[in-house]
């Protein structure tokens, strides 16, 4: 035995499918394929989104990846310039040494061709 329902309690389905059973079967295959026809545009745009989503979200971990690249890149470069940098004050340093131990060797040379060579006093005489 079927429930009774007050007229005005119906639910919209309720309303849609006894409608669809009293007008008749070719009215009811119209329903079923507009409900079909709704399922399946609502599926494909389901998908067009999960599609999307997947899309964003793999250029999001490139994304993501170059800028881990990036940084360390930045950070190797940066500490290539320190140790540039550092070579560059060890290379004037040791420019500075050398000029300074060709003064000395200058001043040892002199000073040995000074004992060497007679004195131009003496040889006046």
């Amino acid at each position: 035995m079927a429930l009774r329902t007050m007229p005005g309690k119906l639910k919209d389905e309720d309303l849609a499918i006894r409608g669809a059973h009293l007008l008749g079967p070719s009215l009811e295959s119209k329903f079923d394929e507009l409900k079909f026809e709704i399922t399946h545009k609502i599926d494909k745009e389901l998908t067009d989104s999960q599609n999307a989503r997947d899309y964003i979200s793999q250029k999001y971990d490139e994304l993501c990846t170059k800028i881990k690249y990036l940084t360390e890149l930045d950070a190797t470069v940066t500490g290539t310039l320190v140790t540039i940098t550092g070579f560059r004050s060890d290379v004037k340093a040791i420019e500075k040494q050398i000029a300074e131990l060709a003064c000395r060797v200058d001043d040892i040379e002199k000073k040995a061709i000074i004992r060497d060579c007679p004195s131009l006093t003496s040889s006046l005489f």
